[in-house]
């Protein structure tokens, strides 16, 4: 069966790689847990400038399907090493550099007091706490190959990839090449293939070892003399799908911008950006689309961020023969559920027949499962031998979080780009450069100001709510709540929810009571007209405990 052609690009993704959470287990101290997530889906790549004037490129590849189905096809401007990566650095940095839309809280007028119930003491809550918090909680070589022939300057088995880097001077001779070494090439793809031959570029070509399978699947990195590195998008927009988010990482010594592609910056004045209801990509998106769909947005520059990924050293293991201490010690080093230990794990240490591996894992870590006959019988007809497992655990993940580590700990300085891009807008490919001429920093966390509208009818967690945005723009977030009750009627209604826990649609009901029998203007504050603002579930996000935090 000749291989298909399923990945063609750098950051393409033909299907988020997600694994099912382990079935219900014991107390989860294993390493798969139900509410655990595996791996994050996106299409990321990291671009390092290195002291010797090479630039290393870590790609971060998502499949799912049949592991003898994969093969992927990169188009490199200059020939490259290659080795493997790691998901934890993406996952490490983004977590650090993801932008993030918070607010601080203004108080206008001042607001009624709330009396000191017998029961329960108001001083116990600080209502000085932000109303919604972070709606975050989002010129090389050439290839010199001839006219005529393919040269493969490197055959090799990498990480659990069988890999190979191509020049040539001939479309046809590459096409050919590929098509006997079982890359089966779609037709859309020849156009593309002979754009890039022209450009006299290298070809890195990957598909699993045959005992590997799709689990193992790991980031690529590539080293090469081409100090202006590209994704190149128009191989990708192959496979690619609309709207396609593409983060880029660039680590190095100063910051870095497209050089022909637009860099704009938003001006974020979207209120559902920080009530949460405005999907950070798809507002980026329209950004792009304005600019004409060639364009990135600088999410964070400043100072590259401190992460720790690497694991501490295994080698002891090779003499650890127990499986469940084994497990057990590597979960204590560092080791995280993540789905490239599960495709390891799954190889050296296969399950029962009819066991889910995540469950067979955790058991021998918890220790729950060690005297099950099953599982008594199943290590004497497969016993455990530590020292492959060893082998494959610092191959796959030992050794490339120490070098991810090292690539973050040389540089001093991180940009991170993003966009969304639709395959007919991947026409050309995005070059970068960097650049003294951008301000060095530029922060990922973005403000805006919640003000409180006080006046004596109302307390501070019922007065009217307005968003003020970066730009000036103010929208109403939350209509007030007045309140004309007597000190001891609020204290009765507090021990019916009023405060601090009860949502506003039970604030208003109170109110409601209360008013209409004081009488005296309430009654059109809480009328079913008044009831505009956030939805449901943002009016309780910003009632419930956010409001409140026990005063130390």
């Amino acid at each position: 069966m000749r291989r298909t052609l399923w990945a063609l690009g750098a950051t393409v993704s033909i299907t988020a790689l997600g694994l099912v959470g382990a079935t219900d287990a014991h107390a989860c101290g294993g390493f798969f847990c139900n509410n655990q997530a595996i791996d994050q889906s996106g299409e990321n790549i990291l671009f390092a400038y290195n002291d010797d004037g090479t630039v290393t490129t870590m790609i971060q590849i998502f499949y799912e399907g049949p592991s003898e189905q994969f093969a992927w096809i990169l188009p490199v401007p200059a020939e490259p090493t290659v080795d493997v990566g790691t998901d934890a650095v993406f996952n490490a940095l983004a977590q650090r550099s993801q932008p993030i839309f918070t607010t601080r809280t203004e108080t206008i007028g001042t607001c009624r007091e709330a009396p000191t119930c017998p029961s329960r003491s108001y001083d116990d809550y600080d209502t000085e706490g932000p109303y919604y918090g972070s709606a975050a909680d989002g010129g090389a070589p050439a290839a010199d190959a001839g006219a005529g022939g393919v040269d493969v300057r490197l055959r090799a088995n990498v990480g659990p990839y069988d890999v190979a880097v191509l020049a040539s001077g001939s479309a046809e001779a590459l096409r050919v090449w590929l098509a006997d070494n079982d890359y089966l090439i779609p037709d859309v793809a020849l156009a593309e293939i002979d754009h890039y031959v022209e450009l006299n570029h290298f070809f890195v070509a990957l598909r699993l070892q045959k005992d590997r399978n799709s689990g193992e699947i790991q980031p690529i990195v590539l080293t090469s003399s081409n100090d202006e590195p590209c994704i190149p998008l128009r191989l990708t927009r192959i496979a690619a799908t609309p709207d396609m988010p593409v983060t880029a990482y660039f680590l190095g010594d100063r910051r870095v911008r497209p050089i022909n592609y637009m860099l704009v910056q938003p001006d974020y004045d979207e209120a559902g950006l920080w009530t949460g209801t405005t999907d950070y990509a798809s507002y980026v998106g329209g950004v792009v689309d304005d600019a004409g769909g060639h364009a990135f947005v600088t999410d964070y520059a400043g100072d590259t961020p401190s992460i720790s990924i690497e694991v501490s050293p295994i080698d002891d293991l090779r003499e650890v023969t127990d499986p469940s201490e084994f497990l057990r010690i590597l979960q204590g080093r560092g080791f995280n559920g993540d789905s490239q230990l599960l495709a390891i794990l799954t190889s050296d240490l296969p399950p029962p027949d009819g066991w889910d591996p995540q469950t067979f894992y955790n058991c021998l870590v918890g220790g729950w499962c060690v005297s099950d006959p099953e599982i008594i019988a199943h290590f004497e007809a497969v016993p455990f031998f530590p020292e492959p497992l060893v082998d494959h655990l610092e191959a796959g993940i030992v050794r490339p979080r120490e070098r991810a580590q090292a690539l973050v700990d040389a540089s001093t300085h991180m940009t991170r780009l993003f966009t969304t891009m639709s395959p007919d807008e991947m026409d050309e490919d995005p070059q970068f450069m960097r650049s003294d001429e951008l301000d060095r920093d530029y922060s990922n966390v973005h403000e805006a100001i919640i003000r409180a509208l006080c006046g004596p009818e109302y307390f501070s967690w019922t007065a009217p709510r307005d968003l003020v945005l970066p730009s000036g723009t103010v929208s109403r977030v939350a209509e007030g709540v007045e309140y004309y009750g007597t000190d001891a009627e609020y204290c009765d209604d507090r021990s019916e929810g009023f405060v601090p826990y009860a949502p506003r649609e039970t604030l208003r009901e109170i109110a409601v009571r209360r008013n209409t029998r004081l009488g005296g203007g309430g009654l059109c504050s809480v009328s079913a007209a008044s009831a505009g603002g956030l939805s449901g579930a943002v009016v309780l996000a910003g009632l419930l405990a956010l409001l409140w935090r026990r005063r130390r």
